[in-house]
């Protein structure tokens, strides 16, 4: 019986009331999750540590997490020193792109996995475009969409079973996952998730090259709705073929707005033919380069 885990994780926030400051900062809230079977998980997850190590010198417990970067982006954009209480502090010496570069490649290992496959979804923070809901709700879209697909994914593969696993969180948000999780499955139980394990699993995140990657897609996919040019480029090469499709299509499928909504589909839509009319001299810059002409 083929056993797949399912990896998912979030970039940005989200509130029921969203002040004019918080859209600002936060314009998206996205989530991802990656889909792998469990054989290529165990030769892929030998494949990223020792990436990391052969690149980056770093154990096993060091993270490198997207927003890492551009917190080290803003204290080197600002001179600012990075004291040790930082959690990215071991990475301070580590040039921008080098690390960059070490996400494009952790993200190329899973090119040539055919098990793999990734979604992600998104809420638009604009009160104009999402009216107000309670977060609770909200994160059970995004699960319900995610479990949706993947067990789409896993009825193409005769007796397979999926195991879902999301990052550590303090004690009371882990109730409110499980208690999310729980409710959208019994919702529909007994038949509409027969490929699913009937419960969450979180995992401490440094040590889940699962956690990590879907880390890196989320993080990418939020870069890439606000234009940014490395997000762009990573999202064009390594993120785009890797999208689970229905009838070839990505939108509605591996790529979801969240709730559903017609007018807000056809902006994201927008948004990633903006993203494939890109020319290259438009998003590959370094953050290097960014860095000194700003200087």
């Amino acid at each position: 019986m083929p056993v797949f885990y399912a990896f998912s994780d979030e970039s940005g926030k989200y509130k029921k009331e969203r002040s004019d400051k918080f859209i600002l900062k936060n314009p998206y809230y996205c989530r991802s999750a990656v889909l792998l079977e469990a054989q290529d998980w165990l030769k892929l997850k030998k494949e990223f540590f020792l990436l990391k190590k052969k690149m980056l010198n770093l154990g096993y417990e060091q993270e490198v997490k997207w927003s890492y970067i551009w917190s080290l982006y803003r204290h080197f954009q600002k001179k600012e020193r990075i004291t040790g209480e930082k959690p990215y502090y071991h990475l301070r010496l580590h040039p921008l792109d080098t690390l960059l570069e070490f996400i494009k490649r952790a993200l190329d290992l899973l090119q040539d996995c055919p098990s793999c496959s990734v979604c992600l979804t998104v809420t638009f923070n604009e009160r104009q475009r999402t009216k107000p809901l309670e977060i609770k709700k909200v994160i059970a879209l995004h699960l319900s969409h995610v479990m949706a697909l993947i067990e789409n994914e896993m009825g193409k593969i005769p007796e397979s079973h999926c195991v879902f696993f999301l990052n550590r969180e303090d004690p009371t948000a882990e109730k409110n996952l499980k208690h999310i999780f729980l409710e959208t499955f019994e919702q529909a139980f007994p038949d509409k998730y027969p490929h699913l394990k009937d419960s969450l699993n979180f995992e401490f995140f440094p040590h889940s090259f699962g956690s990590q990657l879907a880390d890196y897609y989320a993080g990418v996919f939020s870069g890439c709705l606000r234009l940014y040019p490395q997000s762009i480029d990573l999202f064009r090469h390594q993120v785009w073929p890797k999208i689970a499709k229905e009838n070839n299509q990505a939108l509605a499928s591996g790529i979801k707005e969240i709730p559903e909504n017609k007018e807000n589909r056809i902006f994201l839509k927008g948004i990633l033919e903006k993203v494939f009319r890109a020319e290259a001299k438009d998003y590959r810059v370094s953050l290097e380069e960014r860095l000194r002409s700003k200087n």
